[in-house]
């Protein structure tokens, strides 16, 4: 008994001095060490499936043709969402991931064929997803930046009463802005500080290409040029205002519709299961 606890206390001690020199000596634990092993593994192995991938997909882009039009939209839209990717890259890439998920297909032929329509409907299904991501993603923004401008314009509304300092009104507007709308302004505010301020809103515009944020940024272009725009920016605020109660309203109504969709799915969930009870009293009754 004496024994155990006397190897119990040395266990004790031990521990104690090691915590403390590894406190000590900021030294890291076993167990973190072998978590940071394994993430530095997986990412490893992550980082290299992206290289094979990205070298995949510059082998071929050479032989990807694009439309000039749709090529100069692509690569306009890869820009607004900060992608430094040639559109024949972009394009290569949403054809690799089917045509890997369609090599599942060999394997299944010789072994059972009917799980090839599987693979074939999932490489279809990948193919679109990754082609229309690109333009979800895009909508996603606009639709951020849209639900943001109501607010945007009021404080462009105060500002502009005490301030004729656009640079310095959007600097300060962006502190609190939303994720889309800060990267937007956080462009705007450099490609002011190195250029000219007129040509910077205009290229944010034509970044978004939203009619609402059209209107501000001639209001502000106005601004620019000497404009008291005062009361201008008062009417667009109001008229902004309005528009977000509308898209509310829009956003309420469309409730009650996602409600009765789950209610039929339930009702015939339950149309379902008393058949089943049915069928199954009808066999126990033979």
């Amino acid at each position: 008994m004496v024994l155990m606890i006397y190897t119990f206390l040395f266990l004790m001690t031990a521990f104690g001095i090691y915590s403390i020199i590894t406190g000590q000596l900021e030294l890291v634990s076993s167990k973190t060490e072998k978590v940071a092993n394994a993430y530095h593994n997986r990412y490893k192995k992550l980082q290299n499936t992206d290289r094979f991938l990205e070298r995949l997909a510059v082998k071929l882009s050479v032989y990807i043709r694009i439309d000039s039009y749709k090529r100069k939209k692509l690569e306009a839209d890869l820009k607004g969402l900060d992608i430094n990717e040639s559109p024949e890259i972009y394009k290569a890439k949403t054809l690799i991931k089917p045509a890997v998920m369609l090599l599942g297909v060999i394997p299944c032929l010789l072994i059972v064929p009917i799980l090839s329509i599987g693979f074939i409907a999932a490489a279809i299904i990948i193919y679109f997803k990754n082609d229309m991501e690109i333009r979800e993603r895009l909508r996603k923004k606009k639709e951020d930046i849209e639900f943001e401008l109501p607010r945007f314009t009021c404080t462009l509304k105060q500002e502009l009463v005490s301030s004729r300092d656009v640079l310095t009104i959007l600097e300060n507007y962006k502190k609190n802005a939303g994720d889309a709308m800060k990267k937007e302004l956080e462009k705007t505010v450099a490609d002011m500080r190195s250029g000219n301020y007129e040509a910077a809103l205009l290229r944010f515009e034509s970044r978004i290409s939203i009619p609402a944020l059209s209107d501000i940024m001639r209001g502000l272009i106005g601004v620019l040029r000497g404009d008291n725009n005062v009361t201008y920016f008062e009417m667009l605020s109001h008229d902004l205002d309005m528009l977000e109660v509308q898209r509310l309203e829009n956003i309420a109504m469309k409730q009650p519709g996602k409600i009765k969709k789950y209610l039929f799915m339930l009702f015939i969930s339950l149309i379902f299961m008393y058949c089943v009870m049915m069928a199954v009293y009808t066999i126990s009754m033979v």
